[in-house]
């Protein structure tokens, strides 16, 4: 199967078309613009005319236009980058370049000879980055580099100039060519020869037969034979027919012959071929793993290695040249914004303090891990946190006697509630997962192996929830106990990665949950099914779900449930066994390897946009409102994106918050910390761990998203895409910020821009803000408060990466980052009489908050 991957599309208002793909069968064609091919990975073979090649690997060679060429693959995989220009556009500039061939080949110049092919490997390089980019006038700049490249060639590759008449001729004989193959490609599979086809044409056989050699530069049967042997191997690939039938069904007159012309070109039997391929296709199907929030996804050999052939297409382009786009100095973007603080403006909550989140329970029970806990409570105060894991094996809750009765140990439990009201927060409690005591099958999910199976017994389920329950009354009391939070179970939907079971099996354990939750007191909090939910999701679980609890009548205190900007795709290698089916266990345990991830991410404001579907759909069909409460919520699905740990995940943060204000009960950022088992622990201190913390306890900018978030007042005077202005009685903020997005080929999954070093290279290009700002009705003395979070102020990882991006630091590196990672700070005095006037100007991925607090004269 061929791949095909377009960039630039004649629609796209370019003399150009660009696409990546890959060959894997054998296609004859011609086109009216000129085609240059350069090989990323892999070779190919290609014909043009009478001539054959071999390309390989960096390889460029230019197809002149109407010229009959096919491609095939050898024996590797390949990847390939397309330009095809379109030379009558061209002309309009210089009427003599639709008239010009071209002879370009480089892979005929040795290694010290191919300055003038990197000179096209540059240009071909910067068009897709450009349009990648699409930076302010990039389609300027892309005509420009289309326009120098068409000069370049020209100038160092033009070897004729086509004549009126022999384009005449050409014409002619395209169009006879077309009726040729079109007669020989509808007759494959019958009787066809030359001589209908010379009778056809009005031509004598000897004519017809050179006229098709020339053209295609292999005879009529050659050609023939090479569409029957492609369309007998497509067969022997998906078809349970004998050799023998997919001999005749391709045309083959015996299947003697068949054999023999299939060794010679596939060097191997038809047989062979197809056992090769069967193993091939089972290994794709169980060698690669896709987990996303449908638990399915298909991938593709160019899916996979499209990242690695457009690594080495940027390549060619100079660092300065990708670094000056990550740069930029113009000043296009500029508001000028008022406002008056006599405005009553409007009540708002700070919904976004109610929850906050970390992996698993027993966790807490770490010295580092309560200390990242207390820090943030000093300093944000969040309401609420929830985990994962309350009922697993290492918080050592169930006991079996000898007798084979369930002790229950709550030491755990208790030691880890008690530093929560010790820090000022309530636990959310992910009612899972299955203690081994409980377990009906031995399926884990994470490093850790949380046991996601059923219970034996329901009743064992039921009586460890209610115990459970009443623990925790007797020890905080009744009163407190019902204003916590019990989620039941996490992400059911994923089956055999969440879940052992369909979702109606789901659903009686739900109610079975709720019921033994609410038999302790109906004011306790039950809700869930904490499901993956996105825009484009067409799955109707949630509506099943909402559905089942009607008819049960199960009023659910809230739903919840999980949005991530993207979903992706783990790939890991496998040792196939024939029959063998494959434990969870085996797919989760590559969670603790290095694995390949693929990441495609949904639109800019896909949590917004998911939160009002999802609000859309409980308002339809449910006839009360409960609270609605996202329990995980990221820049990333991914604990190892290296994006998590640089200043867009604050722009991330406070745009998508401040954007979700009163649609939402809470939107827990999964996690606070990087202190994270769902997978071995990061090695690099940097790692795109999920937390707002680092594992050595360094705050990131995502930290201080919320810390600036936690300085706005209650009442919005003004808001817009890009700032919101608050204020708390005499006193007024204002936080501006500049979130920008990802580029195209980064949403579509490609990571070749993104290495632990440079993480700044993903990002569609957006200048930088400019804000000129007015508050009248101020009069008295005010203290004014400046915080700048931005690459050079607060971004711990762009400051470790200045000192040399140091692993396993010392407690002075530490340190010395520890007072890098805090915005910049200003105060000042100033005495208003009515106005206050400020300039503010936000880079890329910045964030500013202004304070203006009313002192007693």
């Amino acid at each position: 199967m061929d791949y095909f991957y377009e960039i630039i599309d004649w629609h796209d208002g370019f003399p150009i078309k660009a696409f990546i793909h890959s060959v894997e069968g054998f296609k004859t064609h011609w086109h009216d613009a000129i085609e240059i091919l350069l090989v990323l990975q892999g070779e190919v073979k290609i014909r043009v005319a009478n001539e054959k090649y071999i390309l390989k690997e960096n390889d460029i060679i230019l197809i002149n236009h109407n010229i009959i060429h096919n491609i095939s693959c050898t024996e590797g995989k390949n990847i390939l980058l397309a330009l095809q220009i379109d030379t009558f556009e061209l002309s309009q500039w210089f009427p003599e370049f639709a008239k010009m061939t071209f002879n370009c080949k480089s892979f005929i110049y040795s290694q010290e000879k191919q300055e003038k092919f990197d000179i096209i490997r540059r240009y071909m390089a910067k068009i897709v980055w450009e349009n990648n980019k699409k930076k302010q006038g990039y389609k300027f700049t892309i005509a420009g580099q289309i326009y120098l490249l068409a000069a370049h060639l020209a100038n160092n590759f033009a070897d004729n100039i086509i004549t009126k008449e022999k384009k005449e001729v050409s014409n002619e004989d395209i169009d006879r060519l077309k009726r040729i193959l079109t007669k020989i490609n509808k007759n494959i599979d019958k009787k066809i020869t030359l001589k209908e086809i010379a009778e056809e044409e009005h031509m004598s056989y000897c004519y017809i037969s050179r006229f098709i050699k020339e053209k295609l530069g292999m005879n009529f049967q050659e050609y023939l034979n090479t569409l029957r042997l492609n369309k007998a191997a497509s067969l022997l690939l998906n078809n349970s027919k004998t050799i023998t039938e997919i001999s005749y069904e391709s045309g083959f007159a015996n299947t003697k012959l068949f054999n023999k012309l299939f060794n010679e070109n596939f060097d191997c039997s038809p047989s062979e071929y197809k056992k090769i391929y069967d193993k091939i296709a089972i290994n794709s199907t169980n060698k690669y793993y896709s987990i996303n929030r449908d638990n399915k996804r298909s991938i593709t050999y160019l899916d996979i290695d499209r990242n690695a052939g457009l690594k080495k297409l940027f390549a060619y382009l100079e660092s300065s040249y990708i670094q000056s786009h990550n740069v930029d100095n113009y000043k296009t973007d500029t508001k000028i914004i008022s406002a008056n603080i006599n405005d009553k403006g409007n009540y708002f909550e700070h919904y976004w303090k109610k929850l906050i989140t970390y992996t698993r329970a027993s966790e807490g029970l770490r010295k580092s891990w309560q200390g990242q806990l207390k820090e943030i409570q000093k300093e944000i105060k969040f309401e609420y946190i929830r985990f994962h894991g309350i009922f697993s094996d290492d918080m050592m809750i169930c006991n079996l006697t000898c007798s084979g009765e369930i002790k229950y140990n709550w030491n755990y439990v208790d030691e880890l509630f008690d530093f929560l009201k010790d820090v000022n927060i309530k636990p959310f409690i992910e009612l899972g997962f299955m203690p081994s005591e409980l377990k009906k099958t031995n399926d884990t999910v994470f490093w850790w192996k949380g046991n996601i199976s059923q219970p034996r017994h329901i009743k064992q389920w039921t009586n460890l929830v209610k115990e459970f329950i009443k623990h925790c009354i007797n020890r905080y009391g009744l009163k407190e106990v019902e204003t916590w939070y019990f989620e039941v179970w996490n992400q059911p939907e994923l089956e055999n990665v969440y879940w052992i079971g369909g979702k109606e099996e789901y659903f009686k354990f739900y109610k079975e949950t709720y019921l033994a939750v609410k038999s302790i007191s109906n004011e306790l909090k039950v809700g869930g099914p904490s499901i993956s939910y996105q825009v484009d999701t067409t799955s109707t679980w949630l509506e099943d779900f909402i559905a089942y609890c009607n008819k049960n009548n199960i009023n659910n205190d809230f739903i919840s449930a999980h949005i991530y900007p993207e979903s992706y795709e783990m790939l890991e290698s496998l040792e196939y066994v024939p029959g063998k089916i494959y434990e969870v266990e085996e797919l989760k345990e590559f969670l603790s390897s290095t694995t390949y991830i693929k990441n495609i991410y949904y639109g800019k404001y896909n949590t917004f946009n998911s939160l009002n579907l999802l609000r859309e759909k409980l308002e339809k069909h449910m006839n009360y409102k409960p609270e609605i409460h996202i329990t995980e919520w990221n820049a990333s699905a991914y604990s190892r994106n290296l994006i998590n740990d640089t200043c867009f995940v604050a722009t991330f943060i406070i745009s998508n918050i401040l954007k979700s204000i009163d649609i939402v009960d809470s939107l827990g950022y999964w996690t606070f910390t990087d202190i994270n088992e769902e997978t071995k622990a990061g090695i690099s201190a940097f790692h795109g761990g999920f937390g707002l913390i680092n594992n050595n306890g360094l705050k990131k900018p995502g930290y201080y998203a919320y810390y600036l978030l936690s300085k706005l007042g209650t009442n919005i005077i003004q808001q817009n895409e890009d700032y919101i202005i608050t204020k708390e009685d005499k006193d007024i903020q204002i936080l501006a910020y500049n979130y920008v997005y990802f580029d195209d080929l980064f949403l579509k999954g490609d990571i070749s821009s993104l290495t632990n070093k440079e993480r700044y290279s993903v990002y569609e290009w957006s200048p930088n803000k400019y804000m000129q700002v007015s508050i009248d009705g101020l009069s008295g003395n005010y203290k004014i408060t400046r915080y700048k979070l931005n690459r050079e102020n607060g971004s711990v990882f762009d400051e470790w990466v200045k000192i040399g991006m140091p692993e396993n630091m010392t407690e002075e590196e530490l340190e010395y980052l520890n007072g890098k990672s805090r915005p910049n700070i200003i105060v000042e005095y100033l005495k208003l009489n009515g106005e206050y006037e400020e300039k503010l100007f936000i880079p890329v991925h910045g964030v500013e908050l202004i304070t203006l607090e009313k002192k007693i004269e």
